[in-house]
């Protein structure tokens, strides 16, 4: 009597879901699972996988690959535990990804779940950045980490511009407190101030500042301290990946 092996399905949430097989057997390296074309606006965008059952962490770290189609680059990317067993997440490059480029992810086939089981095909995305305003990902997704994508522009903007800012808010609870990281796709900005603090902080990294308001000014310099641009931050709860118009500085 025949034995029946059960594959085990992997399932990669980008946006949309699709479902292909973990396999012991080998497929030629000219098959691949097309998951389309996506846009997104957010420039630290993170993409969460998630498998059917528990992945090999370890081997997702030299399977993930991800291609600059516009510039011919490969881009650096890194790979971490998702909030289960069964989930990863794959990070947005330093500096995030940049406005109007198309980007290549492919998931190679050697991925493997912990049973030692690889993928019968490699899975590949393509996406593009684009600004806020112009993209259509047909609503919030679970592959937005952390929740739901925001979108706070704090009013219409004087400068028709497709740059723009995106920002992670942390509420403390007890205290007036906000943990705030902001990241811009703006040219030449290396570093940001936020109102009510004086401080310079770098681009990407993150500040713990006192606030009085449930909104704020963001202020985006570049390494000479000239300010380049300027955004309205909802700062009232926690919040990831909030989108913000930029105000070119004249």
């Amino acid at each position: 009597m025949k034995k029946v092996i059960k594959r085990a399905a992997l399932i990669l949430s980008f946006v949309m879901i699709c479902c292909i097989s973990y396999s012991s057997s080998s497929v030629s390296a000219a098959d691949f699972k097309d998951m389309g074309t996506k846009t997104i606006s957010d420039v630290n965008k993170v993409w969460t996988v998630k498998f059917g059952e528990p992945v090999d962490i370890n081997s997702l770290n030299s399977n993930i690959k991800l291609q600059d189609i516009t510039n011919g680059s490969t881009v650096s990317v890194s790979v971490s535990a998702g909030t289960d067993e069964n989930s990863a997440k794959i990070n947005p490059p330093s500096g995030g990804y940049k406005l109007s480029h198309n980007y290549k992810l492919t998931i190679d086939k050697n991925i493997k779940s912990k049973k030692g089981k690889h993928l019968s095909q490699p899975v590949v995305l393509n996406f593009s950045l684009v600004s806020n305003s112009s993209s259509n990902t047909g609503g919030n997704s679970s592959s937005n980490s952390g929740g739901s994508s925001s979108n706070n522009s704090g009013g219409s903007s004087s400068n028709n511009n497709s740059y723009t800012a995106s920002a992670n808010v942390e509420v403390s609870p007890s205290v007036p407190l906000r943990k705030i990281t902001v990241s811009t796709n703006l040219p030449n900005v290396t570093k940001y101030k936020i109102e009510e603090n004086n401080n310079f902080f770098a681009i990407n990294s993150s500040t713990i500042t006192f606030v009085s308001k449930n909104t704020l000014q963001v202020y985006l310099y570049d390494n000479n301290s000239k300010l380049l641009g300027t955004s309205t931050l909802d700062v009232s709860s926690t919040k990831n990946n909030i989108i913000m118009n930029i105000t070119l500085a004249n």
